[in-house]
Parts: structure tokens; C-alpha cells; sequence
């Protein structure tokens, strides 16, 4: 067992399927906590905290953020049909401000608006 993996059981008890896939993602051959942070678009700390189950920030949009990025599944898309969850989660992100004219981010960032999943009021969007 990886020293993550016993953090993790120790302050979480029953560890969720989330948090494993990211203990399994920073252990994995090649990897570390700190590529692992950038995948998610957060920092080092960030996990660490989040793996001794002591982050004080949205859990949901790191979940939201982790399963989308480590735990890839494909997601129905208002505009562009089945994309991946890390897709969904770039044009997310992208759509919380209209930045460009392109007609694509023109065109995602009104699809966006209209999807479930996204949350244009999360305080902790661009956070941490």
C-alpha cells in the first residue's frame, strides 16, 4: 500500500472511489502529486489536503474536477453531442467568461450556459 493510499484510509475512513483514483493517478509510474495537480488545474497543497480529507474549499467542483480529468467517462454535450468529461470540464472553464469571438467559444459558451453541468456562480471555479 502507497504511503497516499494510507493517508488517505486514515483520514477518510472508507476512502471514496474519487480519492483513490487520484492516490492511483500521483502513484502511478512517471507521475507525482505535482503533474497530477496540474491535470486538475490546482495545486500540489490542494491534493494533499484534499487526501487527508482536510480541504476547506468546494469539494464538489474537486470531484467534479478529478472524476472529469483522472476518472474519464464521456458526457452529452448541448452543442457538440459526446465529448470526454475533460473536454466538457476546458469548455467549462473557458465558458465562466467570454474571452474570444471565435464562433466556436461564441458557440460553447452559450451551450454551456444552458448545460446542467455547469456552475457559473461556484465561488471556487478558478479558485485554489
Amino acid at each position: 500500500m502507497s504511503a497516499r493510499l494510507q493517508i488517505a484510509r486514515e483520514a477518510w475512513g472508507t476512502v471514496p472511489d474519487w480519492i483513490e483514483a487520484l492516490v492511483a493517478a500521483c502513484d502511478a509510474p512517471g507521475s507525482s502529486q505535482s503533474k497530477v495537480a496540474a491535470r486538475i488545474d490546482r495545486s500540489p497543497g490542494v491534493i494533499s489536503s484534499l487526501l487527508r480529507n482536510d480541504y476547506r474549499g468546494n469539494m464538489a467542483n474537486l470531484e467534479d474536477r478529478v472524476r472529469s480529468t483522472i476518472c474519464i467517462s464521456q458526457v452529452k454535450c448541448p452543442a457538440l453531442d459526446w465529448i470526454t468529461s475533460a473536454d466538457c470540464l476546458n469548455w467549462r472553464d473557458q465558458a465562466v467568461k467570454l474571452t474570444s469571438p471565435s464562433p466556436d467559444r461564441v458557440m460553447m459558451f452559450r451551450a454551456c450556459q444552458t448545460c446542467p453541468r455547469f456552475k457559473k456562480d461556484d465561488p471556487d471555479a478558478q479558485a485554489d
